[in-house]
């Protein structure tokens, strides 16, 4: 899940890229058009004109500065019915490049600049949780290994528990069949067998379902076999180790957190969308130039006389002399200028800035707490794994004293000074002995491995995956078609 997450952000970040990728864009198309006559030159019917064009253009978002570059081409044949128009078809053509820079607004830092920078953090953030991850899962694999290896070895000493009440339970209807004990002691072992079977029984409960919950972790639900297969952990505990430094451990520790690394990500999302609101509130100035061409051709009427004259012949100008036109600069258009754009009052962008700069200093006080609780349970941790391997020695020290006393009650037995109720208590002391032993073991097992994982990520509760940490949808943000600045037309 996690990998998958991270796949997802990557994946986002190649649609905030998107945003300066060249954009290409072409119109074909043909139009007819039937105007009414408007002079008694055209006579009373309509004048029917038709189009045949074409627009190409690229333009493009630079990742540098936010300026934008567009350069197009237009080409268009026209034939109409006019009786005073001068070509018949028409051929015109014309280019224009066109530039648009930001130099206040927008040129630190725009909309798509800041989804990318957020998004490539976003990116290494579930990177980073997939790698916290890891570690969660190494450790709840190893949990469930060692419990399951503690369960089966609780089995075992059951099983032993019931072979020694059932070996006192023989020797006891042995004495009650001579007449050597009363009955009331062999019901008494029976009842002892009893309890222990059933003990036996809930400690062979307890085994399959530890199986069953490393079998989860470790073995993949498609395959068939998956609850068939027998689990059997070979490996034992190492050694019991020394207790950890706990000062040097919590202190190298805030440099590995990948949690801590992930919410330092936070920081600086917050920080970029401060800087990118705080552009935000400048004056849009742009700086806008354009440079064209033009070119017109076709089949030309030649005429004399007055309006409209009298038609004497035609020239034909060919589309590559059009051309000649547009590129040897018969016909320029330029233009160069600055706009200007203003929000009078309060604008949106202060308030969003001012928002902004409130959830940088949550962030940066987020990190902080984040700290203090990873030193906290670091340090809760070692002391951990310390009482824990301390409690292993008092409980080794507790099975030899269980031990010796359960066999001087059996030798006293055998001999007729002791009685089956000491031999039974004797017997339950060890088996409880052995327990603590066993659960102590487990615990200073359990705690190694929670110390390990906390140096690098968060405990997890309920051993599952964590949720995957979603980035923001990232917005279609096309680049401008930038056209340059001319006069508008007046009255």
């Amino acid at each position: 899940i996690a990998k998958l997450a991270a796949q997802v952000e990557a994946e986002r970040v190649r649609e905030t890229v998107g945003a300066f990728a060249p954009v290409f864009s072409t119109v074909v198309g043909r139009s007819s058009t039937v105007a009414p006559p408007s002079n008694s030159l055209l006579g009373e019917r309509g004048v029917n004109t038709g189009d045949w064009f074409s627009t190409t253009g690229v333009r493009q978002r630079l990742r540098h500065g936010s300026g934008t570059w567009n350069v197009s081409w237009d080409t268009s044949r026209t034939a109409t019915t006019s009786p005073i128009s001068s070509f018949q078809p028409s051929l015109q053509s014309g280019f224009q490049m066109a530039f648009s820079q930001p130099l206040l607004k927008d040129r630190r830092m725009d909309a798509a600049r800041q989804q990318n920078f957020v998004a490539a953090r976003n990116q290494q953030s579930a990177e980073l949780q997939y790698n916290e991850a890891i570690v969660q899962t190494t450790a709840a694999v190893k949990q469930a290994y060692w419990t399951l290896k503690a369960m089966l070895a609780n089995v075992a000493l059951q099983q032993r528990s019931l072979e020694l009440a059932n070996q006192l339970a023989r020797q006891n209807r042995a004495r009650v069949d001579v007449g050597q004990a009363p009955p009331l002691d062999l019901a008494q072992a029976e009842a002892e067998v009893a309890q222990r079977r059933e003990n036996l029984i809930r400690a062979t409960t307890d085994a399959g379902d530890a199986e069953d919950r490393l079998r989860g972790l470790i073995i993949d639900p498609a395959d068939r076999s998956f609850w068939e297969v027998k689990l059997d952990p070979i490996d034992d505990a190492a050694a019991l180790g020394t207790a950890p430094d706990v000062d040097a451990v919590a202190a190298g520790a805030l440099g590995k957190r990948y949690d801590l690394a992930r919410a330092r990500n936070d920081v600086e999302n917050a920080r970029t969308a401060v800087d990118f609101l705080s552009n935000q509130k400048l004056p849009d100035v742009r700086l806008e130039t354009s440079y064209g061409g033009t070119g017109l051709g076709g089949t030309q009427f030649l005429r004399t006389g007055g309006f409209p004259g009298v038609i004497t012949g035609t020239r034909e100008t060919g589309y590559a002399d059009v051309l000649g036109q547009v590129f040897g600069r018969n016909y320029p258009a330029w233009s160069a200028g600055v706009s200007v754009t203003y929000a009078l009052g309060r604008s949106s962008e202060e308030a969003g800035f001012a928002r902004a700069d409130i959830e940088r200093r949550q962030a940066v006080r987020q990190v902080a707490r984040l700290e203090v609780q990873a030193i906290e349970t670091i340090r809760q941790a070692a002391r951990q794994v310390r009482g824990n391997l301390e409690r292993v020695d008092a409980a080794r020290a507790g099975i030899t004293f269980a031990e010796q006393r359960l066999e001087t009650e059996a030798r006293r037995f055998e001999v007729g000074l002791s009685t089956s109720f000491l031999v039974t208590q004797a017997q339950r002391d060890l088996l409880q002995a052995q327990l603590a032993v066993l659960q102590a073991t487990l615990d200073y097992q359990s705690s190694v491995v929670n110390f390990e994982a906390l140096q690098q990520a968060p405990a997890l509760a309920g051993g599952g995956i964590a949720a995957a940490r979603g980035g923001g949808g990232v917005a279609l943000i096309p680049p401008p078609a930038p056209r340059g600045v001319f006069r508008q037309a007046g009255f």
